[in-house]
């Protein structure tokens, strides 16, 4: 099955992929912590002239979410999650190699798991056949694209939507890391 995933017309190309969409996760970090600093620096300066901006907490919390889980696909991407070495320092090279596996076994299994709750959760087809947010609203009791944020006044929809990102991109590093060349854990 592993020579299978590793087919010379995938391997490349997925990697390729894998590699850009990295690029894109850390161009995309960057821009999300500076534009946390600048809310935070906002905040901090109109609560020292007495006029606090009410929503930059909010937004700034958001932009930390995002953020978070654009790392945690990038540290995916590099295979750079903190992790506890010690029963694979115990294995033999062999070993380590086979558990790697499982856990990129584990990691593809886990992300087609995450994509079908997203997928019955954001529920885009029957969103489609309501014909309105408000229709599918009240046939399903999901106010994911209507629920507004607390103090932005925006749709939470626009912030949730970071959760179909990271699994796709988690989807596309992991087979990436199951079809490229075997490295280790940790």
């Amino acid at each position: 099955m592993n020579e299978i995933l590793r087919s010379d017309s995938v391997q490349p190309g997925l990697t390729r992929v894998s590699q850009a969409l990295a690029r894109a996760e850390s161009f995309g970090i960057g821009a999300l912590m500076v534009g946390i600093f600048g809310l935070l620096m906002l905040n901090v300066v109109s609560r020292s002239i007495g006029s606090p901006v009410i929503w930059v907490d909010e937004a700034a919390v958001y932009l930390m979410i995002w953020a978070a889980l654009l790392g945690a696909s990038l540290g995916l991407a590099r295979r750079e999650h903190l992790a506890v070495t010690l029963l694979p320092d115990m294995l033999s090279e062999r070993a380590r190699a086979a558990l790697a596996l499982a856990v990129d076994i584990l990691l593809f299994v886990f992300f087609i798991l995450f994509a079908t709750i997203l997928w019955l959760w954001f529920d885009p087809v029957t969103l489609w056949r309501s014909g309105s947010v408000a229709a599918f609203s009240r046939e399903t009791f999901n106010f994911l694209y209507q629920e507004p944020t607390v103090t932005l006044g925006l749709r939470k929809l626009w912030f949730w939507l970071i959760l179909p990102v990271f699994c796709f991109n988690g989807l596309i590093h992991s087979l990436a890391h199951l079809t490229g060349p075997r490295g280790g854990i940790a």
